[in-house]
């Protein structure tokens, strides 16, 4: 069966993936070949990703790179008919809860709901609320390694100022309110002990991966509230 890039409009049957590819752009300075060869290795035979890998930009400020690089990201989707791209940094690494069926389920109806951005995993945030049993709304979040972006989204990106002192998610937390965080994760940031965006994560080592887990944990008391107390009723 050839590959295809999710098309929103044609699909007949929301439970039908079969095919079905995301353009999938991943962040990496051509220096950091660790950090390339564990991002190759987490997308390794999984065809529902069309993997392109992206010279990140170079800054002296590390965040300012970092936006520079998803903005030509942004500015190449543009010109493409992608409905839906993801943009990785290459310290993503997925979790055992994912699966393709998963993710291309919450993605289709995610967009039904109208978000702009969907999280794999993130490392904080401030307030959720439990959307689906497996999509939370949020109204700040940290990290980036594995974001859905949709296309409603892109000019957003394109026309938002960004200046020194400015972060990434900090960005995207402001830019809509529009935006959901998979639950369970399905990405989580490799702690490879130091950060080309984050110097704080150069001095605190496994940070990291204590604010994943600490931000998991905290979203799964959410859920299992939301799982008990959610009853459907008919009217």
């Amino acid at each position: 069966m050839a590959l295809k890039p999710l098309n929103f409009n044609s699909m007949t049957n929301i439970d039908d993936y079969e095919g079905i590819v995301i353009p999938t752009y991943v962040i990496n300075l051509s220096s950091r070949t660790d950090r390339l060869e564990h991002i190759q290795r987490q997308f390794n035979g999984r065809k529902e990703f069309d993997l392109l890998i992206v010279d990140a930009c170079r800054h002296e400020i590390g965040a300012v790179g970092l936006w520079q690089s998803i903005v030509k990201i942004i500015k190449d989707a543009s010109t493409k008919e992608d409905e839906v791209i993801i943009i990785c940094e290459d310290d993503h690494e997925f979790t055992a809860d994912y699966c393709s069926h998963f993710l291309m389920k919450n993605i289709i109806e995610a967009h039904q709901q109208g978000v702009k951005l969907l999280s794999g995993g993130i490392g904080g945030f401030n307030q959720t609320v439990p959307i689906t049993p497996n999509r939370c709304w949020i109204d700040t979040f940290w990290s980036t390694q594995f974001m859905v972006i949709y296309r409603g989204f892109f000019q957003t990106i394109l026309n938002e100022p960004f200046e020194d002192g400015d972060t990434a998610d900090g960005k995207f937390s402001e830019m809509t309110s529009n935006k959901m965080v998979l639950f369970p994760f399905i990405s989580i940031q490799k702690d490879f002990g130091y950060s080309d965006v984050t110097v704080t994560n150069n001095v605190m080592n496994g940070e990291v991966t204590r604010l994943f887990r600490d931000t998991s944990a905290r979203l799964s008391a959410i859920m299992n509230v939301y799982n008990r107390y959610n009853i459907n009723v008919s009217y």
